[in-house]
């Protein structure tokens, strides 16, 4: 979910000082790989991914799509989100290979200023990316151009675009989060698997929605795999928490939830919860994390960020599913038919929340403290104030790290304990700080 445009979307991805372009089997916190291997929730994944074939139509063409049917390549699962192996084709028929932040919440696609330039987009000409066998073109009008790339020394490719929803719309997408696979196929190429549930897509923007059954009301809710954590409006939240107070897990975001990490008030003063059932359709959900969030402004300014994401969507929403969620499911969107298959790869993850209870933004090269979140309207660390440096948790320096180890050094057994070393109007002083089960 891109929050302002004219970020480079990239940038946001991992603000700035986080890389992303991780050794293929380091994936951090969420990673599924292997978890489908074993266990019931993995033999009834095996049983219906053997009624899965490959693409089943040889010679089929899209409208941003040229000669194969499907292509898969993989990705990186790093914090929750996805990060594809790209190979562009550049204007001499020579290819640059590029990571891109896969992201169903956003419409345009971002290039870092150089793959931009190199591809020619600024005097019109498409980009064009291969997923194995298939190429896609995107056209101009529909790309913007960011900054640098996000550069890790000694890895085959960096992080230097985006895969909007726009994008993803004209065909049917595969994510595959255990086996970390994404494929993007011809409408009718690919057959679905799992559970099957009717989804409704903004043709402008691509984002899609589907109805959601919380405490026995149904809302639209945007499945958005940009967004590491879900997110739903406050003001529903508390209406929630008034008859279920125990849903409530804490204040102020912490681990995945923390996502933007921008030190605002969604952020600041965003209520945690655990959901414990939500339905779509046939499909049951259970334990869900979520944070609650007021204020914040999108793009448009005027408008309050939830208010400003609505914009994006067929209808108002209440706030978007997020990776902490989908990281369960081998994912079949089918765009052109409007349907979403869910199958379940793994057991959610009750343990997410289980962090330092701090609050995080970056800014210059840095990680800060933005708030320290509460738990029973107690403070969870001690000794830490808004404004800090955060240089190093569990001897983890944050500067160095992608998103995905920033939120694991902060994670672990409650009531385990985390030495911070932080700094202070240029002073260093170390706490150490009990992982709370928030």
């Amino acid at each position: 979910m891109l929050a302002r445009s004219g970020c480079l979307l990239i940038a946001l991805a991992c603000q700035a000082t986080v890389g992303v372009a991780a050794p293929r089997s380091s994936t951090h916190q969420g990673d599924l790989k292997g978890i489908v291997t074993r266990g019931p929730v993995a033999e009834a994944a095996r049983a219906a991914l053997a009624a899965c074939t490959a693409p089943t139509r040889p010679n089929v063409q899209t409208e941003l799509g040229e000669a194969a049917p499907s292509g898969t390549t993989s990705f990186i699962l790093d914090g929750n989100r996805v990060y594809a192996d790209l190979e562009f084709v550049l204007p001499d028929s020579s290819t640059h290979r590029a990571y891109a932040y896969v992201d169903m919440g956003s419409r345009t696609m971002q290039l870092s200023a150089p793959l931009y330039d190199s591809l020619g987009v600024g005097r019109g000409m498409p980009a064009r990316f291969a997923i194995g066998g298939l190429t896609v073109s995107v056209p101009a009008s529909q790309i913007e151009r960011g900054g640098r790339p996000t550069v890790r020394p000694n890895r085959p490719a960096q992080l230097e675009a985006t895969i909007p929803a726009w994008v993803l719309q004209r065909y049917v997408v595969v994510i595959d989060y255990a086996q970390q696979t994404l494929t993007l196929g011809a409408p009718g190429s690919i057959v679905p698997c799992g559970t099957a549930t009717p989804i409704r897509v903004d043709t402008v923007t691509g984002l899609s929605v589907v109805d959601a059954t919380i405490n026995g009301t149904t809302y639209p809710v945007t499945i958005d795999n940009g967004s590491a954590y879900t997110w739903f409006r406050q003001d529903v939240v508390r209406q929630w928490l008034r008859a279920h107070p125990r849903w409530e897990r804490g204040v102020g975001a912490v681990g995945a939830a923390n996502m933007m990490l921008r030190g605002e008030e969604p952020e600041r003063n965003g209520i945690l919860v655990r959901v414990p059932d939500m339905r779509i359709g046939g499909l049951a959900l259970a334990q869900v994390g979520a944070l609650g969030v007021a204020g914040g402004r999108g793009a448009d300014s005027s408008l309050a960020l939830m208010d400003w994401y609505s914009t994006k969507n067929v209808v108002p929403v209440l706030g978007w599913i997020g990776g902490n969620v989908l990281v369960q499911f081998r994912l079949t969107i089918d765009y052109p038919h409007r349907t979403m298959y869910w199958l379940r790869e793994a057991d959610p993850d009750t343990t997410d929340l289980h962090q330092i209870g701090l609050t995080l933004r970056t800014r210059a090269g840095g990680v800060y403290v933005a708030a320290v979140a509460t738990k029973n309207g107690r403070p969870s660390v001690q000794g830490v104030e808004p404004g800090d440096q955060l240089i190093s948790a569990g001897g983890h320096v944050l500067t160095s790290g992608t998103l995905g180890q920033i939120f694991a050094s902060m994670h672990g057994e409650p009531g385990a304990t985390r030495e911070l070393v932080l700094e202070r109007n240029g002073a260093r002083y170390t706490v150490v700080a009990t992982i709370t089960a928030f």
